[in-house]
């Protein structure tokens, strides 16, 4: 077996090894989740990964987790065919996710599995990709990712069963799709309604969400209907995507709207994008490149068996959700079957080009840098979705939310100023004596029990030029509070970045004794050069995951600050 199978045997066994196997347990065939205490309701996802796990090395212990599943997946399904989120939650939508699992499994493997369970598969698939046909449809009250999603079901079910109404279906959601892309292959739609501006022009856009379930389904979807136009639009896109994708792998989420969710590799309840870049890596080495990057970071981030929600999580005694396993073991059983790229020629990312420059996306707000071995994000995306007024605020004011060094690794890697549980039931809670704290650059200050950071500012002004071998960026931006969303005083914060390939210079202009400049760095990475006197904090936080010096500076005098 090559790697990747490796890796998704691991993975694997693990979830055998925590399925809950007592008949007489209300949860039986479900995964026992040691972050959350839970078993989540998704867990079904795992018949199509379990399955190929099977296939491949002929162990009855898959099927029999299989055949379990099946068994908890009817305690999820109400009798219309549509599956419950979790036993404490009854969004529906996810009932696409679970006939995509059940009708690959059959379009892949049901003649290498017993009858008795191919039938019991085949009757769930049924049963739910006709509650997906008749009520995820153009209108239907969710993000894109579902649309994307409820079209490869039925591009699965017309692949399988030859019906033309679900092929109808599908073309219809992949059209309405097509219309939400922008100039740079960036698909809008993660809030509600999918296109709807904020104050600044930004869209609805979160990069994890696209790259690891909206992009691997439309593409499978138009390549399972044949349309070859649509196809190379969308694999365009895609290329266009990579952009974001880093050098070791990872995702810059850092400004996404839903990055409350973020885990470096991309979100907590997404398949992943691995299969999505082994299929295009047929046509394309540069894809064959991205699933290496990304097959490495998810080995990176497992341990024991389990995938976890980022890079530092095993070291900083964080637990693994079973979500991340069952999930992306699905984009890793894709890889599979889709073959894993050999011999492919070896390729630079769009993120290692060393060149002195910038790309300015003025759908989000957000400026891509880049100096020597430097790469930066600078953003002041505004868009403001329900979880943002829940308190996930994402980077906003102008905020350095992302810095990496290639041959390195990320030395800042910011997402949302508080954690908070904005989906119970598929966000853990830290644990562990560190301080859990924002990762975002800022300055702060607290008045009344309340903090006011210059990172939630919806409005800030924003300038970005070259000059000389230098990229510098000035930015002025006013202190807003996440719980009232308002700004209490007029005070304003200035900061200039110089990216040179030496390094990153910030500077940030004096205002009072009592407001500070915060500067999160990933723990033994980038030097810290200053002059100023600062306190210095360990601190770490889930969304990204990684642990942080913190440093803290009095904005009583200038600041400036060099990270090599």
């Amino acid at each position: 077996m090559n790697k990747y199978q490796d890796l998704l045997i691991e993975w694997c066994d693990y979830l055998v090894s925590v399925q809950v196997t007592d008949e007489k347990s209300k949860f039986f065939g479900g995964f026992a989740c040691e972050s959350c205490g839970i078993v989540h309701g998704r867990a079904d996802n795992a018949v199509y990964p379990l399955t190929l796990s099977y296939v491949l090395t002929g162990d009855k212990k898959y099927l029999t987790a299989v055949e379990n599943l099946v068994v908890f997946r009817k305690k999820m399904t109400k009798l219309s065919g549509a599956v419950q989120n979790d036993f404490t939650s009854k969004w529906k939508g996810v009932t696409a996710f679970s006939a995509i699992n059940l009708l690959k499994t059959l379009n892949y493997f049901g003649d290498k599995i017993p009858s008795g369970l191919k039938n019991k598969i085949e009757k769930c698939a049924k049963k739910s990709a006709r509650w997906v046909r008749r009520h995820m449809t153009v209108g239907f009250s969710a993000n894109i990712n579902y649309y994307c999603a409820a079209a490869l079901v039925d591009a699965l079910y017309y692949k399988r069963y030859g019906d033309e109404k679900y092929k109808k279906s599908a073309k219809k959601l992949i059209d309405y799709c097509l219309e939400l892309f922008t100039e740079n292959g960036l698909l809008s739609g993660e809030a509600k309604p999918h296109d709807k501006k904020s104050p600044r022009g930004c869209l609805p856009i979160d990069i994890g969400y696209i790259a690891e379930e909206s992009m691997p389904c439309l593409i499978h979807a138009t390549t399972l209907l044949g349309e070859e136009k649509t196809l190379s639009f969308l694999t365009e896109c895609a290329r266009k995507q990579l952009d974001f994708l880093l050098p070791d792998g990872g995702l810059d989420n850092s400004f996404g709207v839903r990055n409350n969710k973020w885990t470096y590799y991309g979100s907590r309840t997404s398949d992943g994008c691995i299969g999505l870049f082994c299929e295009l890596a047929k046509k394309d080495d540069l894809f064959a490149e991205a699933a290496e990057r990304t097959y490495s970071i998810l080995k990176k981030c497992t341990h024991e068996g389990k995938l976890f929600g980022g890079v530092q999580y095993y070291e900083n005694g964080q637990k693994a959700c079973v979500h991340h396993t069952f999930c992306h073991a699905c984009a890793l059983a894709d890889a599979v079957i889709a073959g894993v790229p050999e011999n492919a020629e070896r390729k630079s990312l769009p993120s290692e080009e060393e060149e002195i420059g910038y790309k300015y996306y003025p759908e989000i707000d957000t400026y891509k840098i880049r100096a020597g071995k430097y790469l930066a994000t600078l953003t002041g995306y505004d868009y403001a979705a329900y979880t943002y007024g829940n308190g996930a605020a994402h980077a906003g004011g102008g905020t350095l939310s992302l810095l990496y060094k290639s041959e390195q690794g990320p030395l800042i890697a910011g997402s949302v100023y508080a954690y908070f549980p904005t989906e119970k039931n598929n966000m853990q809670l830290p644990v562990g004596d560190k301080k859990h704290s924002s990762l975002l650059v800022r300055a702060e200050y607290e008045k009344g029990g309340k903090k006011y950071a210059t990172c939630l500012d919806k409005d800030p002004e924003i300038t970005v030029r070259a000059e000389d071998g230098v990229i510098v960026a000035n930015v002025r931006a006013r202190f807003f509070c996440a719980e009232t969303q308002n700004a209490e005083s007029e005070l304003i914060a200035e900061f200039t970045y110089r990216f040179t390939p030496e390094g990153v210079t910030v500077k940030v202009n004096k205002i009072n004794g009592e407001v500070r400049f915060i500067l999160p760095v990933i723990e033994n990475t980038g030097e810290v050069v200053t002059e100023n006197r600062f306190g210095k904090e360990k601190i770490f936080f889930l969304t990204g995951g990684f642990s942080a010096d913190e440093y803290s500076f009095s904005l009583e005098e200038d600041v400036v600050v060099t990270i090599k």
